[in-house]
């Protein structure tokens, strides 16, 4: 492993989200003036059909990701290609049977149905809901390519692509939102800019990793098969998350009221900046580890798990007590006064931020050994089974309802995910040494960064 590229790819996922809070801060103050609360929130909407998508890639990308970042690892560039341009021609049916599908139900759709508002009509909000689902298809292209860049552990150059085309999008829509222009307008923008960055990334991919390009000339159909049960317990997860996110602001706003939903979703903000920090590191040890699997490196995987499991028990703590003893303050300074957030809500929202900082940063290590069906349908499951909390208790509790709800899914699915690592990888002495020499090392990061190098 080298030290620089794990240090640039720990730079990369900062970078990351710098720019995912940028997007956030810029956004909602100026399309919300320049379009008027309506408008926005009209926009809002039909921009949960992309999120949706890609939230739901199916599976394919990671699935492919797994089998690819094992293969590399093995100097088997062949079934590597294999695994790339058979997922290159599984998605890509896919989303042209998906694209023609809803194109025709928003054809036929009577009047009435698709949202609008002043500025937008019926016909606008049809093709605007069209181009975002083309948009969303062609984001999930896009992600395989950049899962190949970083199966070949190039992850600080495959989230440059990644990051990259989400910060310029998201600032053109600023940039269009302020020059007067509409909905309509922004869609074409992001769908313009999103072509222009799958090129990119398909060229650059040929030149920084030649032999592994894309295409459908190596399509296997024992390959497809390989693909498909870990592509499926992916999508499951995806789908879940997806779902149960939309979902329960949904429900909470319908049997408790809309004035419940800010509460909520304020804190559940707060929530999930610890679980960003975490996967921020998880993300591109995950590679690592992935490769040192692969090679049968145990006791340096165990480093890898080390390094990841440590700051998340660190942040998930902290994280948690800052949420139950300081949330409250800092909501009321945050939105000026005007969300007070119940000390329940809070209560219940520290153990899912506590939960959730766990078992998100340890299940990237599952899922790039392509084993995420070991709690993606726990995850879902219990996602069912959150909503349905939401549903019968929140006209009663109200937003501390929905807090349980999260708490009780994170918990279930963090206990998932560690029920696997004990069963598989806790077993192993060499994993065990590993994670001891890790967590031994752990005061003196320079030294453990160039210790964990070397393989035993």
């Amino acid at each position: 492993m080298s030290r620089k590229r794990l240090s640039m790819g720990l730079g990369a996922y900062a970078f990351d989200k710098v720019a995912v809070a940028v997007v956030q801060i810029l956004t909602v103050p100026v399309l919300a003036n320049a379009w008027g609360l309506t408008l926005y929130g009209t926009w809002a909407m039909v921009m949960t059909i992309p999120t949706f998508l890609v939230l739901g890639d199916f599976g394919i990308v990671n699935s492919a990701a797994a089998r690819m970042v094992a293969a590399i690892a093995r100097d088997d560039w062949d079934a590597a290609n294999r695994t790339l341009h058979t997922a290159w021609a599984t998605t890509l049916a896919i989303i042209t049977v998906i694209a023609l599908i809803i194109a025709g139900v928003l054809w036929w759709l009577p009047d009435g149905v698709v949202p609008v508002a002043p500025r937008f009509d019926e016909a606008t909000s049809r093709l605007t809901i069209l181009i975002l689902l083309i948009y969303g298809l062609t984001t999930i292209v896009f992600r395989l390519n950049t899962a190949a860049l970083r199966s070949a552990m190039l992850y600080t150059q495959s989230l440059f692509f990644g990051t990259g085309a989400y910060l310029i999008e998201n600032l053109s829509v600023v940039a269009i939102a302020a020059l007067g222009y509409g909905p309509l307008a922004a869609a074409i923008s992001l769908l313009v800019l999103r072509l222009v960055a799958l090129l990119a990334v398909y060229f650059a991919g040929g030149r920084l990793v030649p032999r592994l390009r894309p295409g459908m000339s190596a399509i296997s159909r024992v390959e497809l098969g390989g693909l498909w049960g870990p592509a499926i317990a992916a999508s499951a997860l995806g789908f879940g998350v997806a779902a149960y996110l939309q979902g329960s602001v949904m429900i909470l706003g319908a049997i408790a009221g809309a004035a419940a939903v800010p509460a909520f979703t304020a804190v559940r903000t707060l929530s999930r900046l610890g679980v960003q920090m975490a996967t921020m590191i998880s993300l591109p040890v995950s590679q690592e580890f992935g490769n040192a699997m692969g090679r049968n490196e145990i006791y340096r995987a165990g480093r890898f798990f080390g390094l990841v499991f440590l700051p998340a028990l660190v942040m998930s703590g902290v994280a948690g007590l800052g949420l139950v003893l300081i949330g409250q303050e800092f909501i009321a300074v945050w939105t000026h006064g005007a969300i007070h957030a119940d000390q329940m809500l809070l209560f219940f929202m520290a153990i899912s931020s506590f939960a959730a900082m766990f078992w998100n940063p340890l299940s990237n290590l599952i899922m790039v050994m392509n084993r995420q069906h070991v709690f993606s349908y726990a995850n879902l499951a219990i996602s069912a089974v959150g909503l349905g909390v939401i549903y019968l208790f929140a006209d009663r509790y109200g937003a501390a309802a929905a807090g349980v709800s999260f708490a009780l899914v994170d918990v279930v699915t963090l206990l998932a995910v560690v029920a696997f690592i004990w069963r598989n990888w806790l077993t192993l002495a060499s994993f065990r040494a590993g994670i001891k020499s890790s967590f031994d090392e752990m005061r003196y990061p320079v030294r453990m960064l160039r210790s964990i190098r070397k393989p035993r």
